[in-house]
């Protein structure tokens, strides 16, 4: 929003070029134009490198850990221990963790 309101706001004698407020504009476009090339940039960059990520190890935690909760899992303890939420986490051979 900031970078498109330059475009609103921007006055030459600031040390710019005037925006549309100043009686140009096309600067709102101009910015426009900015926005969106850092918005392709960014999900491009973003995705080559998730996917370089994912070509050496997992993105996402296998399926149980998941629905266990990673708290849970990672941690060898609840976040919300009480209350709504709370679980009874059990191992593998059926035994209290």
């Amino acid at each position: 929003m900031g970078a498109l309101l330059t475009g609103v706001f921007a006055r030459a004698a600031w040390g710019g070029v005037d925006g549309l407020i100043g009686g140009k504009p096309s600067q709102v476009l101009v910015q426009a134009t900015g926005v969106g090339a850092v918005l392709v940039y960014s999900g491009a960059a973003s995705f080559i490198l998730l996917k370089a990520i994912g070509l050496v190890m997992p993105l996402r935690p296998p399926e149980r850990e998941e629905a266990v909760g990673l708290d849970v899992e990672q941690h060898g303890e609840e976040a919300y221990s009480s209350g709504e939420g709370a679980i009874l986490v059990l191992s593998d051979d059926g035994g209290d963790r």
